[in-house]
C-alpha cells in the first residue's frame, strides 16, 4: 500500500470520526430534590438536546476542529483521530453520569413517564457511542500497524553497489548515476563487515536490489563472506531488498592472485551463499566477451562500462 492510499484512509478516517463525535447530542440533566414536612419529594428534571449545525455549541457540546496538515505528516493526522477519541469518550461519561441519576431516581420510585423514556433514549445511545469508540479504536490500531509497517519496509534506493577498487574504478568510469556506490580500493571482508555493511543497513529498503563483488584481495575470506552475507541477506529480504553477489572477475596470474585462486573462491562462495542470494557469473561473462587489464588486476575504461552494463542487464535494468 502506497503512502497515497495511506494518507486517503487517514482522510476517510478523520471525517468518519469527526462526524460520529459532532452528531452525538449534548444532553445535559439538572436535578433538584426539595423536601418539605407533610409533602413529598418532588423532582424538577430538564433534559436539553442540542443538535443546531451552524450554530455555536454550548460548554457541554464538544466542539471537533480539524485541521489541515501536510499530506506528509502522517502522525499528525493519528493525533487528531486521537483527539476525536478522547473527545467520544468524554461524551460518552456525561451520558453515563446522566443514566446514572435517571437510574437513581427510578430506584426511588419518583421517576415519571417522561424520564423513564429518557433513559431509554440515553441507554440507546450509550451503545451508539460505545459502537462509535469501538470503530475508533479499531482505525487507530489499523493506521499504527500501517506505519509500523511503512518503517519496516520504508522505500530504499534502487541499487547498491558494493566493492572493492574495481568498483572504485566502474564508478569513475560510468559516471555519476542515481544509484549508491559503496566502494573502497584495496579493501576486503573486514571492510565489508565494519563499513560497508552498516551503510547497507542504513539505506536499504523496499525495492532495492544489493549488487556485491568482493574477494579479490582476501580469497582465503571464503567461509567468512558467506556466513556474512547469508546473516545480512536475510535481513536486507526481510526488509523486502534482493541480494545478487556477482562473481569475481578474471586476473591475470600473478604473486598474490592468479585466476586459479579465483576459480577456487567463486565456486566455494557460489555452493555456500543461501538460495535467496541471486548469483551473477560476470567471470564466464567476461571470458566470453574478452577483456582489457591495466595492471593484471584492474580494468580499461572500456571494460568497466561494459561490465557494468552486464551488471544491469542481470538486476533487470537494461
Amino acid at each position: 500500500m502506497t503512502k497515497r492510499v495511506n494518507r486517503r484512509l487517514f482522510h476517510t478516517a478523520l471525517a468518519f470520526a469527526a462526524v460520529c463525535a459532532l452528531t452525538v447530542p449534548s444532553m445535559t440533566i439538572r436535578a433538584d430534590k426539595t423536601a418539605e414536612a407533610g409533602e413529598g419529594t418532588q423532582t424538577a428534571l430538564a433534559a436539553v438536546q442540542e443538535e443546531t449545525p451552524g450554530t455555536e455549541q454550548s460548554q457541554d457540546t464538544a466542539a471537533v476542529t480539524l485541521t489541515t496538515v501536510p499530506e506528509e505528516d502522517s502522525e499528525s493526522f493519528v493525533l487528531q483521530l486521537q483527539s476525536i477519541r478522547d473527545i467520544q469518550q468524554t461524551q460518552l461519561e456525561q451520558v453515563q453520569t446522566q443514566i446514572r441519576t435517571l437510574t437513581q431516581l427510578q430506584e426511588t420510585a419518583v421517576i415519571d413517564a417522561a424520564q423513564l423514556q429518557l433513559l431509554g433514549q440515553l441507554q440507546t445511545l450509550e451503545q451508539v457511542q460505545l459502537e462509535q469508540i469501538a470503530q475508533t479504536d479499531t482505525q487507530l490500531q489499523a493506521f499504527a500497524d500501517l506505519m509500523t509497517a511503512e518503517e519496516e519496509l520504508a522505500e530504499g534506493p534502487e541499487i547498491i553497489f558494493v566493492g572493492d577498487s574495481r568498483f572504485v574504478q566502474m564508478h569513475n568510469a560510468v559516471g555519476g548515476s542515481d544509484y549508491v556506490w559503496i566502494a573502497k580500493s584495496s579493501q576486503g571482508y573486514k571492510w565489508f563487515a565494519s563499513e560497508a555493511v552498516p551503510q547497507i543497513d542504513a539505506v536499504v529498503g523496499r525495492g532495492t536490489k544489493i549488487l556485491i563483488n568482493l574477494g579479490v584481495n582476501d580469497v582465503a575470506n571464503v567461509n567468512a563472506y558467506a556466513e556474512l552475507v547469508n546473516k545480512k541477506a536475510a535481513e536486507w529480504t526481510q526488509k523486502g531488498a534482493t541480494v545478487y553477489y556477482a562473481s569475481v572477475n578474471p586476473v591475470e596470474n600473478g604473486q598474490y592472485i592468479t585466476k586459479s585462486m579465483v576459480n577456487t573462491f567463486n565456486k566455494k562462495l557460489q555452493a555456500r551463499l543461501s538460495p535467496q542470494i541471486h548469483w551473477i557469473d560476470s567471470f564466464s561473462y567476461l571470458q566470453g566477451t574478452g577483456y582489457t587489464l591495466t595492471d593484471g588486476l584492474h580494468y580499461s575504461k572500456g571494460t568497466s562500462k561494459t561490465l557494468y552494463k552486464y551488471y544491469l542487464s542481470a538486476l533487470g535494468r537494461v
